[in-house]
């Protein structure tokens, strides 16, 4: 009966270690795959947009000067309240503006450069503030320019938020028709 009772106890300690051993080595793959899962999202965000490709000219948002006008206060409510911030290249370049406007004329709280321009664009064509970015296609192709400009506030009672991106040739022609809103590019 002893060595029944030996070799319960062998088989209980093989079998004992036999369990312990597959869970530290399936533990270590899986500390391994996380952290390269960690690393690779880590890396995908430091990104707003990809890279142009290496033979096109890097075009760059010039940069805004600080509006030296003063806007005149008005007595009416506004029309227009819009705050712009645009990126560049990986935010490289980042810019957040003002827009307050009466009707075609820029007024107090404005520090956007061009502003009247802005406003006469704004109260002709509105609707270019309800335009959805188009997806890069044969129709739209990739021009590989990494510029994003968000826009958000109200337009005569009515709350915008959209963003343009100048990632396709669709794209950079409605940033080009709202250029006084949302600055201009010059290619280096």
């Amino acid at each position: 009966m002893a060595k029944k009772d030996a070799t319960r106890t062998t088989s209980r300690s093989t079998i004992a270690k036999a369990a312990v051993q597959p869970r530290s080595i399936m533990r270590t793959p899986i500390k391994v795959i996380l952290s390269i899962v960690a690393a690779g999202a880590a890396l995908s965000s430091c990104s707003i947009a990809d890279a142009p490709p290496r033979n096109s000219p890097t075009p760059t948002l010039q940069p805004t000067k600080t509006a030296s006008t003063t806007y005149p206060p008005s007595d009416r409510e506004p029309d227009v309240r819009l705050t712009v911030t645009t990126l560049s290249g990986n935010a490289g370049l980042q810019s957040t503006h003002h827009l307050v406007c009466v009707g075609t004329s820029a007024v107090e709280g404005t520090d956007l450069p061009g502003a009247g321009d802005a406003c006469r664009v704004l109260e002709r064509q509105p609707s270019l503030l309800e335009y959805e970015s188009a997806e890069t296609s044969e129709d739209c192709e990739a021009v590989g320019q990494p510029h994003i400009a968000d826009v958000f506030g109200e337009i005569d009672g009515k709350a915008v938020r959209t963003s343009f991106r100048r990632d396709n040739e669709c794209n950079v022609k409605t940033w080009d028709k709202l250029e006084t809103l949302l600055g201009s590019v010059k290619e280096k």
